[in-house]
């Protein structure tokens, strides 16, 4: 997910010319998502220490572990960011089964 934070896709998309790489993936609408919820001063490699966790809590359970959006980019009630403290990893499954809820309850960042 963190490799979908480009400013220069974000750039094209909001100039309405979104980038081929994009159009031609199955998760097109996601990552165009992502792109846009990502603000423009978030760098690629402000999610290293994220993306290592993901890797060693793959290695060591072998299991897939991924980065899921604490916030959700798009809900009814809240719009969340791609930035590294809305991000923690989780097992896919978890991320998979969560789908787009949030409640103000779940407190986690706050």
């Amino acid at each position: 997910m963190v490799h979908y934070v480009r400013p220069g896709s974000k750039l094209r998309i909001l100039a309405g010319d979104t980038p081929t790489w994009i159009t031609n993936n199955h998760r097109a609408s996601y990552i165009r998502q992502v792109c846009l919820s990502a603000p423009l001063w978030v760098r690629f490699h402000d999610f290293a220490m994220l993306r290592l966790e993901c890797l060693w809590a793959t290695v060591m359970h072998g299991e897939l572990y991924v980065l899921d959006h604490i916030v959700p980019l798009n809900h009814p009630r809240v719009c969340g960011l791609t930035v590294p403290w809305n991000l923690r990893v989780v097992h896919w499954r978890v991320n998979a089964t969560k789908g787009n809820d949030w409640c103000p309850e779940q407190g986690e960042l706050w």
